[in-house]
């Protein structure tokens, strides 16, 4: 029997047995070694090619079209062919003797499963190139690509974007399956079953399809063996679930997406990996654009600002926040920013009736499948004020050991529920902290948020009591009760405490008396308080904690935490003052100041004054700083404290050298020794004689400006101590300028200026500069000299200092930008 129904085909009009005879030659196959390939009987495919089976069966013919390589064209054709002929027979062919004749079938049709992508997706282009290249058909194997990132970030937009893209490199179709790895707890899908639903969209008839899940992995593999096919299985649990429905064919691609990083896959399947961060601000606005329109987007720039930063740059927050503005086109974009930032940034804004956006459930869905204790961390991330973390800081906010909380973090971070901003550094979006925060709060509702409602799991972090107990991370006790409170309570002391001990030894090692610090008094229970090993260590910690360091100063304001924020500030101001951060560490010493009020600690009180008066005099607002000396004095010499009279004095003295009134500096630190010997502070001696010596070389008392000076030299070096060192150099050095000795003075400046660069204290080696260059050019080496200025100029322009003007007026004749600091001065 012939049809005429392959259109357009060389085939058209041949009978089935013409078809398979010109196919199995066209492969270079004899018939025995097609019935070996397809599993099908000799005689079969002999009576077949003779037209001498009538009712061919339909499972035999998709073995055939397999082990033939039949195109899906050509799979069409026979299908047309075979059932055109097939008519009434009682024989079944030889294969199946035994069993039924089955109707004949058509060869399935491609699966076409990817649900719709996203209209208007934005950004990633990144993301898209790193899928190209991972999934290259050029690569060779199963390519396999893990998608991953926190919730709500946009994976399975991602994929199914990259998906329908890429449609054209996969003819044999696609298969996705949503694996439901974060869904309510014992929703993820059986591989199983899973298996099940891929071989059925591939063609198999459901009775074909073994019991076994290995045996349907097995069939699995082989259905896709020769095919080119995508697979696209989102949101998965974990590799295991994956492992079962990876293709073994060398012309399938995979992509995988999850809130785990699947690392399983990568080492052992040697699977890509795309990690995805939150947009970027362009990005969030080109989402909500494509959304909103542009031209709404553009008439209210600032409240778009402010919408995305209410959404922390996260998609989903994003698409939440877009949704409310297209369903109420009359809501201005501003009223809807303000509304998502209400009650300090909590989630309800960002709330919808679909379990399957609504933010905080999604957020949920990692939460609820943490460990006990890797759950009590994420809650305790809300207690530390943020930016960032390192290890060292959540083992004390955790009160456990770095080797635990290291664990913890791991798996924090392998959930997506925390970032790793720079190496060792950790930290979470604003919108996972607001998530933190309600759960440590018990203000999620358990209708929403299911087992996220707060509730402590076993072997949580933290105790009701706020001990830390041997060998344990504890458990809260009732989430949202007394015993969550107190467990909170208790980080945020540990946190508190961390970084002010840590700040006073980091002070320590950058050469700050001890006897100009407030002692922090002992650490809390469970702190880690680190131990810079030196001074350069010092500078770094303090370098990269600056920002936390404020917000810690403001979190320890916000909760009552006085006398610690006065000692925190005690700390930090030397690191801010010789880093020139003029403003910042003005505004700390104001926060002390009020603090210090708070506390009614007398010493507290006059020491925040105290450290106000060489900063305002520096800013011009000399009866500020007088002010704050006589408010300084008084309260010292009420407390009965010597130390803070003779520390007092020196600083007014400072400040009137600032001022111009040598003299009057003078009788300030003249007046400052007694007390400072009464009270045996022998390192800050050292500083007050070499004020004593800076302010006689002024009034030209050069020898007593020397003696002084060589006195002061003398303490610093019995005591060794660094920082004052080179202000003494410095001082000599002056003193031997104005005595003619210009070779010794630029000397001594050199010298100087080694100690200060040495140490990092930038306003200082503006300072010595600039000394240096009026030397040189005293001495007449007037290249030189510029040279040095220009130096200095740019250090006081890089702090912003307002010392640049004097600078500058050295420079008539020169060239006044900053100079590119050089490695040495010529000789």
């Amino acid at each position: 029997m012939s049809i005429g129904t392959a259109e357009g085909s060389g085939e058209a009009g041949r009978s089935l047995g013409t078809l398979l005879r010109a196919w199995r030659d066209r492969a270079l196959l004899t018939q025995e070694q097609l019935a070996d390939r397809a599993g099908v009987n000799a005689r079969t495919i002999r009576r077949l090619e003779g037209d001498l089976v009538e009712r061919p069966r339909a499972a035999s013919l998709r073995l055939l079209a397999d082990a033939l390589g039949l195109d899906p064209r050509e799979q069409d054709v026979l299908t047309a062919v075979a059932r055109s002929q097939a008519v009434p027979a009682a024989e079944p062919d030889e294969r199946d003797g035994d069993e039924p004749p089955e109707a004949i079938a058509p060869v399935p049709p491609r699966p076409r499963q990817l649900p719709v992508g996203v209209a208007g997706f934005a950004g990633r282009t990144g993301a898209l190139e790193e899928l190209d290249r991972h999934l290259d058909a050029g690569a060779g194997g199963t390519r396999i690509c893990v998608v991953t990132g926190t919730a709500g970030v946009g994976k399975t937009s991602l994929a199914l974007h990259w998906a329908h893209r890429a449609r054209g490199r996969f003819e044999d179709g696609e298969l996705y399956l949503n694996l439901q790895g974060f869904g309510p707890a014992g929703d993820a899908v059986d591989p199983r079953e899973a298996l099940g639903a891929f071989l059925e969209a591939m063609g198999v008839p459901p009775r074909r399809i073994p019991e076994e899940q290995a045996a349907r992995a097995a069939l699995y593999r082989t259905t896709l063996a020769d095919k080119r096919v995508l697979v696209v299985l989102d949101n998965a649990r974990d590799a295991e679930q994956v492992r079962w429905l990876l293709p073994g064919g060398p012309d399938c691609g995979v992509i995988v997406t999850s809130r785990r990083s699947l690392s399983g896959l990568i080492t052992a399947e040697g699977a890509g990996l795309v990690t995805l961060d939150l947009l970027s601000r362009t990005e969030s606005r080109d989402l909500l654009a494509h959304r909103l329109g542009r031209d709404r987007i553009e008439a209210a720039p600032a409240a778009t600002d402010a919408i995305i930063d209410a959404c922390a740059r996260l998609p989903l927050a994003l698409a939440i926040a877009a949704g409310r503005a297209v369903t109420s086109p009359v809501l201005p974009l501003d009223a809807l920013a303000a509304d998502l930032r209400r009650d300090g940034g909590d989630l309800g804004g960002l709330s919808t009736g679909d379990p399957a956006t609504s933010l905080r459930l999604v957020l949920a869905r990692s939460y609820d499948v943490l460990p006990g204790d890797v759950a009590g961390l994420f809650r305790l991330l809300a207690v530390h004020p943020g930016p960032d973390l390192t290890v060292a800081a959540a083992a004390s906010l955790a009160g456990v050991d770095e080797a635990r909380v290291s664990r913890l973090l791991a798996a924090l971070l392998d959930a997506h529920l925390i970032t790793e901003v720079t190496h060792g550094r950790y930290a979470c979006h604003d919108l996972l902290r607001a998530f933190a925060l309600e759960l440590a709060d018990g203000a999620a509702g358990t209708g929403e948020i299911g087992a996220a409602d707060g509730a402590a799991k076993a072997g949580e972090i933290g105790t009701a009591d706020g001990a830390v107990k041997a060998g344990e991370i504890g458990a809260a006790g009732a989430a949202g009760g007394a015993g969550e409170a107190a467990v909170r309570r208790a980080a945020a002391d540990r946190v508190l405490d961390h970084y002010l001990h840590t700040a006073y030894e980091a002070a320590l090692r950058l050469h700050v008396p001890a006897e100009w610090l407030l002692p922090p008094g002992p650490p809390a229970p469970g702190v880690r308080a680190e131990s810079p090993a030196g001074h350069r260590q010092a500078l770094a910690w303090f370098q990269a904690e600056h920002a936390v360091l404020a917000a810690v100063l403001r979190q320890a304001m916000a909760d009552g935490r006085h006398a610690q924020a006065v000692r925190l500030v005690s700390a930090l101001q030397f690191w801010l003052m010789r880093r020139g951060h003029r403003q910042e560490h003005l505004d700390c010493l104001r926060v002390a100041l009020e603090a210090a009020a708070r506390t009614g600690d007398q010493r507290a009180r006059a020491a925040t004054h105290r450290w106000l008066i060489p900063v305002t005099a520096e800013r011009g607002e000399s009866d500020q700083a007088y002010t704050h000396f006589r408010r300084a004095l008084a309260y010292a010499r009420e407390a009965g404290d010597l130390a803070e009279e003779a520390f007092s004095l020196f600083d007014i003295g400072l400040a009137c050298v600032h001022g111009g009134r040598m003299e009057e500096a003078l009788g300030h630190a003249r007046a400052a020794l007694e007390p400072l010997r009464a009270a045996r502070l022998t390192v800050t001696e050292a500083y007050v004689l070499n004020l004593i010596a800076w302010c006689r070389c002024a009034l030209g008392d050069h020898e007593r400006a020397l003696q002084a000076g060589e006195k002061a030299m003398a303490i610093a070096t019995e005591r060794g101590d660094e920082s004052v060192r080179g202000h003494i150099l410095d001082t000599l050095g002056m003193i031997r300028h104005h005595r003619g000795e210009h070779d010794d003075a630029i000397a001594h400046f050199r010298r100087a200026l080694a100690s200060c660069g040495a140490l990092g204290h930038r306003y200082d080696e503006a300072e010595i500069l600039l000394h240096l260059g009026d030397t040189l050019q005293a001495a007449g080496r007037t290249g030189q000299a510029a040279h040095t200025w220009r130096r200095s100029l740019a250090i006081l322009v890089e702090l912003g200092h307002p010392a640049a003007d004097d600078v500058r007026a050295r420079l008539p004749d020169h060239d006044l930008s900053p100079a590119t600091p050089e490695p040495a001065f010529p000789e």
